[in-house]
C-alpha cells in the first residue's frame, strides 16, 4: 500500500486521488469530510484506513452524464425527495451510484425500497422512478432485463396506490 512508506497518509490518498483524475477541489472535499481519521489507526493499519476511504467513496470517479442521463439522475432524485427519509448508509450507497453514474442500480434500488410507509409521497416516488425507467435504455446495466421487470414493478406500485 502507498500509505505504508508516507507519513501522513492523507498525502498517499492524496496522490491516489490524483492519479484517480479526480478534481483537486472535490478531491479536498472529500477528504476533508474526516481530517483527523489516521489518528484512529496505528502503523500497520494502513489497509484498513485505506478500505475506510474507500467504503466513503473517497476515490470514486465521476461519470460524465448524457442528456438522457442527466434526466434520469433528476428524476430518481425526485423519487428520492419524496421517499420520506432513509438511512444514512443506505442515502450515501445511492449517492455513490449517483456519481459512478450507476443509474440503473440506483433505479432498481429505489423500486426494491419503495416510499417510506406513513412517510413518503407514493403519488410523487412511483411516477418519478417510472419516468426515470422509461429513460433507462437496455445497455443500462440490464443484462438480464432487471430494469425492465422494476419498471413493470413500479407501474404496478402506481396502480395499486392510486386505485
Amino acid at each position: 500500500m502507498l500509505a505504508a512508506g508516507a507519513a501522513r497518509w492523507e498525502d498517499a490518498a492524496w496522490a491516489v486521488g490524483l492519479a484517480l483524475g479526480i478534481e483537486e477541489e472535490e478531491l479536498r472535499r472529500r477528504l476533508s469530510i474526516e481530517p483527523d481519521l489516521q489518528s484512529e489507526f496505528e502503523p500497520g493499519e494502513e489497509d484498513l484506513y485505506a478500505e475506510m476511504l474507500e467504503m466513503g467513496g473517497v476515490f470514486d470517479v465521476p461519470k460524465q452524464l448524457d442528456e438522457r442521463e442527466r434526466e434520469v439522475e433528476e428524476h430518481l432524485r425526485a423519487a428520492l425527495r419524496a421517499q420520506g427519509g432513509l438511512g444514512s448508509g443506505y442515502f450515501l450507497s445511492l449517492q455513490r451510484g449517483f456519481v459512478r453514474g450507476e443509474l440503473a442500480r440506483n433505479f432498481r434500488s429505489l423500486t426494491r425500497f419503495g416510499p417510506r410507509a406513513g412517510r413518503g409521497r407514493p403519488a410523487e416516488f412511483w411516477p418519478a422512478l417510472i419516468a426515470a425507467g422509461e429513460l433507462l435504455a437496455p445497455a443500462d446495466d440490464d443484462e438480464h432485463g432487471t430494469v425492465a421487470q422494476a419498471l413493470a414493478e413500479c407501474r404496478q406500485h402506481l396502480a395499486d396506490s392510486t386505485g
